[in-house]
């Protein structure tokens, strides 16, 4: 059947209101600061505690600290000599610069200079291996043996962590601080500290001198050498040429230039003889004594051939053709003269024009190397008078004074235990408000289900199984008969037409107070006149005799086996006005007997002799009895556990019933414990809390 989504009454079912829950909802600030609220007794406690502890370590366990701190000021070379030696050039007072001098000063080698000076691997304070001891006191041992690397590095890093440096704003001063348990130990260290920075400084600079004139001497030596072997070489050229001067080259070109002039002038002269002679020879070959006179210009010869006198005109042109023979000789020897000059003069100019060029060469780097050797020289005499007057690049501006207290600030420490106390507190609050497995409202279930909740039974206040009737019976105006009752209302009206006749009780896991449900409700609806069954179906562990006092011989299974009827099988429990078929064992499985027409059988005769019948099976996730009983009824109740069964029992229990077909009509939130639900801050999602519930419950008040 169906039961009617969402139906809730005054007491026992669902209802409405603002509280948040962890199954997917956001929370509620408001409902944080209630849930903060209501432990607030456990925050204090926790609070007060860290108190405590913040107390006994900032004044018993934690030693004092004391700090104290030295002055040092950047400054440039006083005296502007040094300025022209790089040694001796001053830091500048870029922030870089400032950053970098203060990782010098807590640096590894000056700090194990003052571990050194100081005989601080001696300390208990700063080698853990000399304490023993806890707390506010702490004696010496006996110092180890051989040195230990690893203690002497904890030593060095003991103290490298209490020193600080750091650079006043806007200015040029290092503040150097030591935080010592010892007022004068610290003011030592700081002091000590700044002393050997200075004087690491000043062997920086007096290295960085030395290191500056073996390299000025070295050099200086070798361009002595090379100056020498340049020089030696130019007058060794010198000495090989016969070359006197640039300007003489000069005059050489000059000389070699006219010659060519002349050479050119004999070569035109002597080609010109050589073409008359030719032509002289041509025409008295042809006969023309009249065109060798013209060309000559001879008049004899002219005359000659007038008088054509044939011997004479022959002894004539003999004359005339030795005559030009004889100057063409004369021409070419010139020119063969001329150009031998010429030939000779060309090597002379080359040769010598490339000795000087190699001259001139040789001078300009013996020069250079003259020039730079010189240099060297002055700057190595100058940093040899100038090595003894460096200075450190700082100076102590304020030399350390007795350190003052530092720590453990108490205060603060007590402070901040105190809350980091109060939080812890807080967190376990919170995380027993929202982190937790189980259902604390009918809420919370019916939004994780999607089933309504038809009641919410609190704790039976019985110890024992055979105590319940009894108290059912004496106090029917109890809060929990009363939450009984609200549930027989829900599920009674839930569908009023056709209201189900046989119920079920079930439950994921056992003791969730399922067989308690069964007995109450089956009490409450014979309350209404109505003639009730009460049924056993958990034949395993068959516990419903402990409740009801009635004889455990004859029951179910003989009712199954036809060995009796249903009529003589059921024992009527007056106390209750109801009748109790109880369970039996037996060698079949449950489920086999749940499932068989007999079964079946018994349930139609059942529904045919009684107006109500309740069943209590077994759990659902243990046994499958519950899922083939299930088939044969109305409405299945499910029972939960108040904040004790999980989410993840309940979502699998219910999946049992719909994997079979059965779905649950509706769940119960059992023994719920009402001050807990006040506790935890549910009390307006339950009436029975006191002031809500007080002027309804009297029978439960008595």
């Amino acid at each position: 059947m169906n039961i009617r989504q969402g139906f809730s009454d005054p007491y026992g079912g669902t209802g409405q209101n603002n509280h948040t829950t962890p199954n997917g909802r956001d929370l509620d600030l408001v409902q944080i600061g209630r849930a903060l609220w209501r432990g607030r007794a456990t925050i204090a406690l926790f609070g007060l505690i860290g108190l405590l502890l913040g107390a006994v370590y900032g004044y018993g366990v934690a030693k004092p600290k004391y700090a104290a701190a030295t002055l040092l000021v950047l400054q440039p070379p006083s005296d502007p000599v040094l300025d022209r030696t790089t040694s001796g050039r001053g830091l500048s007072a870029d922030l870089s610069d400032m950053n970098t001098q203060l990782h010098i000063i807590r640096s590894r080698s000056l700090v194990a200079q003052l571990v050194a000076q100081l005989d601080l691997t001696d300390d208990p304070e700063f080698n853990p291996v000399l304490r023993s001891g806890f707390g506010w006191w702490s004696g010496r041992v006996d110092a180890p043996g051989p040195a230990d690397p690893e203690a002497a590095h904890r030593v060095l890093r003991n103290v490298q962590d209490a020193i600080t440096a750091r650079v006043q704003r806007n200015t040029r001063i290092f503040v150097v601080s030591v935080t010592s348990e010892d007022r004068q130990k610290a003011a030592i260290m700081a002091n000590a500290l700044a002393d050997i920075y200075l004087q690491d400084q000043m062997n920086t600079k007096f290295s960085a001198a030395e290191q500056a004139a073996g390299w000025l001497s070295g050099r200086v030596g070798a361009l002595q050498q090379d100056l020498a072997a340049r020089e030696q070489a130019i007058a060794g050229l010198q000495a090989r040429t016969q070359l006197t001067s640039a300007e003489g080259l000069a005059l050489m070109g000059a000389r070699l230039k006219e010659v060519r002039a002349r050479l050119a002038d004999v070569q035109d002269r002597a080609n010109l003889a050589a073409k008359d002679v030719a032509e002289i020879a041509r025409l008295r070959l042809a006969g023309d004594v009249v065109g060798i006179a013209t060309m000559i210009g001879d008049q004899q010869l002219a005359r000659l051939a007038a008088q054509s006198d044939p011997t004479q005109i022959d002894v004539h042109l003999d004359r005339v053709e030795a005559q030009y023979a004889a100057t063409h000789q004369r021409l070419s020897s010139q020119q063969v003269a001329l150009d031998q000059s010429v030939a000779e003069l060309e090597d002379a100019v080359a040769t010598q024009a490339a000795d000087l060029t190699r001259l001139q060469q040789l001078e300009r780097e013996a020069q250079a190397t003259r020039v730079l050797y010189e240099t060297l020289l002055l700057r190595l005499k100058e940093a040899s008078a100038l090595g003894g007057l460096q200075e450190a690049n700082a100076r102590v501006l304020s030399e350390a004074s007795a350190g003052t207290y530092q720590s453990p600030r108490k205060g603060l420490i007590m402070v901040s235990t105190m809350l980091i106390g109060a939080m812890i507190a807080a967190l376990y609050v919170l995380s027993k408000q929202f982190l937790h497995a189980g259902f604390r409202t009918a809420e919370e279930l019916e939004g994780a289900t999607g089933k309504p909740v038809l009641g919410q039974i609190p704790v039976l206040p019985v110890t024992k199984r055979n105590e319940l009737v009894p108290f059912l019976v004496d106090h029917p105006t109890a809060a929990a008969v009363e939450a009984i009752r609200n549930l027989r209302t829900s599920l009674l009206m839930a569908n009023v037409d056709q209201p189900p006749q046989v119920i079920l009780t079930a439950s994921a896991m056992p003791g969730e107070g399922k067989t308690t449900q069964a007995v109450a409700l089956a009490q409450n609806l014979a309350g209404l006149g109505k003639k009730v069954l009460l049924v056993e179906g958990d034949i395993r562990r068959r516990t419903l005799a402990q409740y009801v006092r009635v004889s455990s011989e004859g029951g179910l299974v003989s009712v199954l086996a036809g060995q009796k009827t249903l009529a003589d099988a059921v024992q009527h429990v007056s106390a209750l006005g109801v009748d109790v078929l109880l369970g039996e064992g037996t060698q079949s499985s449950a489920a086999d007997v749940f499932a068989s027409r007999r079964f079946e059988q018994m349930m139609q005769s059942a529904r045919a002799s009684y107006d109500m019948i309740v069943i209590d099976s077994p759990p659902v996730l243990v046994v499958p009895d519950a899922r083939v009983i299930a088939r044969h009824v109305d409405a299945v109740l499910f029972v939960v556990a108040w904040n004790k069964t999980t989410r993840r029992q309940v979502a699998a229990g219910l999946r049992q019933f719909d994997l079979a077909n059965c779905p649950v009509s509706g769940t119960v939130l059992s023994q719920v414990k009402p001050d807990q639900m006040a506790r935890y801050g549910y009390a307006d999602t339950y009436a029975d809390n006191g002031a809500q519930g007080g002027g309804y419950y009297g029978a439960a008040q008595a």
